[in-house]
């Protein structure tokens, strides 16, 4: 029975109806047999010979006499022989008839019962759940055939729609938090712009402000209009970031390695630090989006150099599927609060002047969507450490 449940659909349904079909042949020959024996023991007990003939040679010929003698009396017949023998008749014609449907009934019967009612109760109680939006049960449906098959294609989706699901509610998480973070930050230029807009608005005229008491609230004014400027941009940046799709390419890693290490030796001379690139990547090829990869390194090195002293080394390298950076500094190192919320939306530290705080979020967003990681530590005897995966693909992603 195991085995015929894991046959595909198309050979179980055959084998079935082999087996029906021999089955009511059998039945039928048998019954007719049967029934036909019956029938012949009782008209062969009435048999008789009339006109009997006789025969002998005449002249080198066959001659053959007819005689007269026909028993009147044995040609009849009971009410029970003639019932019997009408019952034997309408049951030679009758039961292989009822065989057939019989076993075309029993082999669909059979067929529903092995192959397709608990795959398709599994599929039902699947399709209930995701219409009463619950999606938590599975389908343990393990069989190795067509509905095995769709079984499993309809587990997948499930799962899928749990990591969608999940992905939705981490995004509506997110933007609970960036728009709590906004409305926080915007607060006090808010508060600067409203209290010397009032203050101006009280004085003018009045003789109490001097022209470079004007221009010290105008410059104030003018600083808190630039904190609002920049969180808006922030906020397009990040809206921007979450629609943004990434450009899979086949990038020659050599060469990958050779524009990266010439990039961050013109941002360690416009910054007066050392940047020490240490690679060990393969010659070969592997799809993914430099413009991805670069905006990553390009944030987690500007961060770096915000903090380090003097210098900054990163690794390269190459493990497929994932392509690895490891950058570190020689600060102070992360601290346990900055490792648990630097990758918040506008999480700036103490070092909250001259950035918006969304470098290292916008670096985890970016991994995450290229299927890596983004992992903050602090590297034994030296400063921060961050440590950045991202997956490539053997052939681009459409």
């Amino acid at each position: 029975m195991d085995k015929l449940k894991n046959m595909t659909l198309k050979r179980a349904f055959c084998l079935i109806v082999f087996a029906a079909a021999m089955l009511v042949i059998v039945l039928s020959t048998v019954t007719v047999r049967f029934c036909s024996k019956k029938h012949d023991e009782i008209t062969l007990s009435h048999a008789f010979i009339t006109n009997g003939t006789l025969i002998y040679h005449e002249d080198g010929r066959l001659i053959m006499e007819a005689g007269d003698d026909t028993p009147d009396d044995v040609i009849e017949y009971t009410g029970t022989e003639l019932w019997l023998c009408r019952v034997m008749e309408i049951l030679i014609v009758l039961l292989p008839v009822l065989f057939s449907v019989s076993g075309i009934g029993g082999a669909a019967a059979l067929f529903y019962h092995i192959k397709l009612k608990e795959p398709l109760k599994a599929l039902q109680q699947g399709i209930s759940h995701i219409s009463a939006n619950d999606l938590d049960f599975t389908i343990d449906y393990q069989k190795q055939d067509e509905l095995g098959r769709l079984c499993g294609a309809f587990e997948s989706m499930r799962q899928e729609l749990v990591e969608n699901n999940r992905r939705m509610w981490n995004l509506l998480d997110e933007r609970k938090k960036i728009n709590a973070c906004i409305s926080h930050d915007l607060r006090t230029p808010i508060t600067v712009m409203k209290g010397y807009s009032e203050y101006l608005g009280k004085n003018a005229g009045t003789g109490n402000l001097t022209e470079e008491g004007v221009r010290e609230i105008a410059a104030y004014i003018h600083q808190a209009a630039g904190r609002l400027e920049e969180y808006a941009d922030s906020v397009r940046e990040i809206q921007a970031l979450e629609d943004m799709r990434l450009d899979y390419q086949e990038i020659p890693l050599h060469e990958f390695e050779k524009e990266m290490t010439s990039w961050l030796s013109v941002m360690a001379e416009q910054n007066a630090k050392e940047i020490q690139v240490l690679s060990e990547l393969p010659k070969q090829s592997a799809f993914f989006s430099t413009a991805a990869v670069f905006r990553i390194t390009e944030n987690i090195i500007a961060n770096a150099l915000r903090y380090c002293n003097t210098k900054i080394e990163v690794e390269m390298s190459f493990s497929k599927p994932f392509l690895q950076m490891t950058i570190t500094d020689d600060g102070k190192g992360f601290s346990k609060k900055d490792m648990t919320e630097v990758t918040d939306y506008f999480y700036k530290g103490k070092a909250s002047k001259g950035h918006s705080g969304i470098g290292l979020s916008i670096c985890k967003t970016l991994a995450e969507k290229h299927g890596g990681f983004v992992r903050l530590d602090n590297a034994p005897g030296k400063g921060a450490r961050v440590t950045v995966k991202i997956k490539t693909d053997s052939c681009p992603v459409l």
